[in-house]
This record gives structure tokens, sequence and C-alpha cells, in this order.
């Protein structure tokens, strides 16, 4: 029987980082499941989800905070479930262009917050123009609406809220692959 562990670590940005991290994952006879892997700053971030036999994840829970300080990196595991299938569950990419400024990101949450709607995932990129100082950046969410969820009424929610806080945006139906 497969069981699951979420790892999140961070450490000093460097070539091969990914390569290491990887590897130390199935030196010990566990798979990455998925994962997110960025640099922000100097620092190289990761969070994924590691499957396997127990005994193989046993072993990682036991020895990775030891072999992930040898790298320089610090490290977090949590044991986890896979969840329950719900195929009543719609997925939706938001994307956002253009946003200048820095404290729009609470207002959207909020929005999803405020309509019952469950925020998957969450990417935001920021850019500074070196000549101007000026500040642009974009956000990117998976989110998921349940069957109970009128989209044509979120839709509609969602087109307003962008018209009131001036947001180019849109929202699209993801394609189950």
């Amino acid at each position: 029987m497969s069981a699951q562990l979420i790892v999140s670590a961070i450490a000093p940005n460097r070539p091969g980082m990914t390569n290491d991290i990887v590897q130390l994952v199935q030196s010990f006879g566990a798979t990455i499941s998925e994962s997110h892997m960025t640099v922000m700053s100097k620092e190289f971030a990761v969070i994924m989800e590691v499957t396997g036999p127990w005994n193989a994840l046993t072993k990682l829970e036991h020895q990775l905070p030891v072999k992930a300080q040898q790298l320089g990196m610090l490290t977090m595991i949590k044991r986890s479930e896979k969840p329950q299938s719900n195929s009543a569950q719609t997925p939706y990419r938001v994307t956002f262009s253009n946003i200048s400024d820095r404290t729009v990101i609470k207002d959207i949450t909020e929005f999803f917050a405020e309509n019952t709607i469950n925020i998957e995932e969450l990417n935001c990129r920021t850019l500074l123009s070196p000549q101007s100082e000026r500040f642009s950046g974009e956000v990117k969410l998976t989110v998921s609406l349940t069957e109970q969820q009128s989209a044509e009424d979120i839709r509609l929610k969602f087109e307003q809220f962008c018209h009131a806080k001036s947001l180019s945006a849109e929202i699209t139906p993801l394609k189950n692959s």
C-alpha cells in the first residue's frame, strides 16, 4: 500500500539543487508525484508530494532532516492522505495581468474566500522596471467550483469585481487531460 508525505525545503540556490533533491527522495525508494520548485531571491524553494511504500517514507521521514542539513536545506515533512476523488468539482484557471498595485492580491484572495471558492494553487510574479522603478506583475490561480455553484453567477461576480478594481483578468475552465 502506498503512503504520502508532503515535503517542503528551502536552501541557498545553486546549480544542481533540483537534481540533489530528486536523487535524495529516490534514494529512499520514494517517488515525487507532484512538485513545485522555484527560485526566490537567492533561495531555492520546493514543496512536493512524495509517495511510496510505508517503509520507504518512514526512512525518508527519519533521515531526510540530516541529509538535507548536509545540503544546507531547511525542511518540513508532514504525512498526508490522498483526497477522496471529487468529480463534482470543476477546475478553472484565473489569470490577472498588468497588475500595478502590490496590495491587490489581498483583494483577489478575499473575493474567492467570500464566494466560497477553493484556491488550489496561487502563483504571482512581480517585476520592477530598473529604468522607471515601476512595479508590474501577474497572478495565476487554479480554483475549483462545486456543482452547487453556478459558473455563470461566479463569472458575473468575477467580472464585476475586476471592473470595480480595474483589473485585467480572465477565468477559463481547465480541460481534463
